[in-house]
């Protein structure tokens, strides 16, 4: 109910007298006016007209403002929000008894105790359970918070029973202001241990969704450890529950180690991965400790293309090895400089001269070539950079002593080179003692320098492999590369010689190998670990090509597992009938989502690629989601299957998070302390006292219908004016 109080003004003894001045002056001014009109009626009631308008405007600078009193009458209100979220199911709370419990136990005991009653004498309680808009598997005090202020009547307090981890939405310290204003005090009781529990958790595990025969499978993972100090435990990768490979692993204390393991198909099919940490004495929990995955091997042939200037011995080992893969058709183009172009089986009488040509092969390896007359063109680096970056393929960079991949610097495809060539020394380094190849930290790491399915039981044979007498002078790599392997002897101004690396290149991936004595590894052994090293490259290389592939269309989504809430963009490639890639035409997608909603999915031209449709959308919720695409003219039709993992940000066993929830009560008046201490909090609440009145003031000086009239008064002054002949 709204009290009418009264209307007041602010003024002091100089305005006053300024006001008289002006109204004594008004008065002057409008006195003679009349008497030059000759004392007509007209002009009096006019200037008595103008003398009003002058006064109801020194009025309102006096700021006169009405005062309102809303009294309320429902009983003062306060909302005690209560977390739900996955992590208060953490067994770290200590109950009257001396029992643990978790921390949603605690907390609904603690709303059911005498303390919530003897604030129900003064005020009305209401309990509102929350978590996030995606559930339990996020926090967002901020968003329960703003959703208290805004519903509440009468809000007296606002009292939080969390363990303060907010993983989504903005931080809850962003509210301060608006609780200072609505004179809301909030208080939070954080229930938890203020250190983690001792375990071991595998927080993450990734897997290719898709793999090709003969092509090894390497799940990523990170393993974290809360106990206080160094454990060893074994990760364990079973296929269909069966173990096909472990490792050990060393945590250091309160840290967490990444890594990965990989395991090679023995045949196609499809595969439940189980990763796993073998459980150790004195872990809190035990449901943590793996993550299931799943995978499809496919046997598919990769199209792989050779060039070369002669016929070294790097390049003829590295055609019979592809040649004897049946998982691989290659084809392969020797310039001959000086010379006619190689013939025979296999060879190509030349480069490709158009996009729609090269467009078929999934890998290139360019050897000592380079861009000039009888070699590469412009328009051929140009295509083939296009074939990289929008269509998915690989690109090898295999130097010789010539020298000729120097030329690449300047070229369409300079951005695709994982290094930077020295031009200083554009014929290498020779040397008489043999040099090898010592892999750095990322190398030890990547699948592609794991030689396991040669027989190996560990990467130190990396040392004893034959050495190489010749390597290409690079000054460093380029920002974005991935050195796997540097020189054992060479350094220059920005440290170890990069000799092996890889970089990703828009949707496809390149290799830089800087030695020709790949093919010395057969040395008593034949094709074990040679034929083995090039098998991992071409299907590492061709893997995204062949996620999802029909005659005449590929789909590429990245990522290819994504997680829910993830963005995934896909790319479409698509052929004519006649084989060439499709242009001028439409591709469009339907996505069925895990619940069965349906999303039509609209795909765009890549304006840079002819036959290149682009298209991205939001995953939701975890489970399987299928994509659906069409084409038109060309009449092509694939279907994909993505799974979607669920993105879990709430953790079990982490300790409370205090500082946003402490803060926020310093800022608004509250106050927050630990669950043991929750009596200082409910006595606190006791003595808060009731929400005063709402005053309300209403100004004259800012009120829009005051100021049209004024302003109305005026015009019609001045039309007066005009009428009686003053204008």
């Amino acid at each position: 109910m709204l009290e009418f109080l009264k209307w007041r003004i602010s003024w002091d003894w100089l305005d006053l007298l300024l006001v008289l001045l002006v109204l004594s002056l008004s008065i002057f001014l409008s006195w003679r006016t009349w008497n030059r009109s000759g004392k007509k009626n007209s002009i009096l009631a006019l200037e008595i007209f103008r003398f009003s308008i002058v006064a109801l405007i020194l009025i309102t600078l006096f700021n006169p403002e009405k005062v309102n009193k809303q009294q309320i009458q429902e009983p003062p209100e306060i909302v005690c929000l209560l977390d739900v979220s996955g992590s208060m199911s953490t067994l770290d709370t200590i109950d009257s008894n001396g029992s643990i419990e978790s921390r949603i136990g605690w907390a609904h005991k603690a709303v059911d105790s005498e303390w919530k009653k003897r604030l129900e004498q003064n005020a009305t309680v209401t309990l509102k359970p929350f978590s996030s808009q995606d559930g339990t598997d996020e926090t967002d005090l901020a968003l329960a918070l703003q959703e208290s202020l805004e519903g509440g009547n009468n809000l007296k307090a606002i009292l939080f029973l969390s363990d303060g981890d907010s993983n989504t939405g903005p931080s809850v310290l962003s509210l301060a202001g608006k609780c200072r204003a609505a004179s809301v005090p909030v208080y939070s009781i954080q229930i938890g241990a203020p250190k983690p529990l001792p375990d071991l958790s595998l927080d993450d595990a990734f897997a290719p969704s898709f793999a090709l025969q003969d092509e090894k499978i390497t799940i990523n993972y990170r393993v974290s450890n809360t106990f206080e100090n160094r454990q060893e435990s074994t990760l364990r990768l079973f296929a269909n529950d069966e173990l096909v490979t472990q490792k050990p692993l060393l945590i250091p204390a309160s840290n967490e180690t990444i890594g990965s393991i990989a395991w090679m198909p023995p045949s196609e099919g499809n595969y439940q991965l189980k990763v796993s940490v073998a459980e150790i004495s004195g872990e809190s929990f035990s449901e943590n400790n793996q993550r299931v995955l799943s995978t499809r091997v496919e046997n598919k042939i990769i199209k792989a293309l050779i060039v070369d200037s002669f016929p070294r011995w790097e390049y003829r080992f590295l055609r019979n090895a592809l040649d004897r893969d049946p998982g691989v058709e290659m084809k392969c183009i020797l310039f001959h400089p000086g010379m006619s172009a190689g013939e025979g089986k296999s060879y190509l009488p030349g480069f490709p001269t158009t996009q729609d040509e090269l467009a078929s092969f999934d890998v290139v390896f360019l050897g000592d070539v380079g861009l000039g007359e009888n070699e590469l063109s412009e328009e051929q680096c140009q295509n083939l950079d296009k074939l990289i970056r929008l269509q998915a393929s690989g690109l090898v960079f295999l130097p010789g002593r010539r020298g000729r991949q120097l030329t690449f610097t300047d070229s369409p495809i300079s951005g695709l080179l994982p290094v930077v060539y020295d031009p200083e020394k554009p014929t290498g380094l020779g040397t008489s003692n043999p040099s090898n190849l010592e892999l750095t930290a990322r190398g030890k790491d990547h699948w592609l320098t794991n030689l396991r399915g040669a027989g190996e039981p560990d990467r130190q044979f990396w040392d004893r492999l034959p050495g190489f007498h010749w390597s290409a002078i690079v000054s460093k790599s380029r920002p974005g590369s991935e050195v796997l392997a540097v020189h054992s002897n060479f350094r220059n101004d920005w440290g170890r010689m990069p000799t092996l690396a890889i970089r990703y290149a828009g949707a496809g991936k390149t290799l830089f190998l800087g030695s020709d004595g790949a093919w010395r590894w057969r040395r008593g052994v034949e094709d074990k670990y040679h034929y083995r090293f090039w098998s991992q490259v071409v299907r590492w290389m061709a893997h995204g090509r062949y996620l999802a592939e029909k005659e005449g269309i590929r789909l590429i989504p990245d990522p290819e597992r994504p997680k829910s809430g993830e963005n995934v963009f896909v790319r479409c490639i698509v052929l004519n009938k006649a084989g060439f890639p499709m242009e001028d035409g439409e591709v469009d997608g339907v996505i069925i989502h895990p619940n069965g909603q349906r999303e039509r999915l609209r795909f765009t031209a890549d304006q840079e690629g002819p036959g290149v449709y682009l298209a991205s959308f939001k995953s939701r919720e975890p489970g399987d989601l299928r994509m659906e695409v069409k084409t038109s003219p060309a009449e092509r039709e694939l279907d994909l299957t993505l799974t979607v993992e669920r993105q879990t940000k709430e953790k079990v066993g982490q300790p409370v998070v205090s500082r946003d929830l402490s803060q926020l009560a310093r800022l608004t008046g509250g106050e927050s302390v630990n669950y043991r201490e929750y009596e200082k909090v409910t006595q606190a609440l006791s003595f808060l006292p009731d929400p005063q009145a709402v005053i309300q003031i209403h100004r004259l000086r800012t009120d829009t219908a005051w100021g049209l009239f004024l302003f109305g008064l005026l015009a019609i002054y001045w039309t007066g004016r005009k009428l009686v002949g003053m204008i």
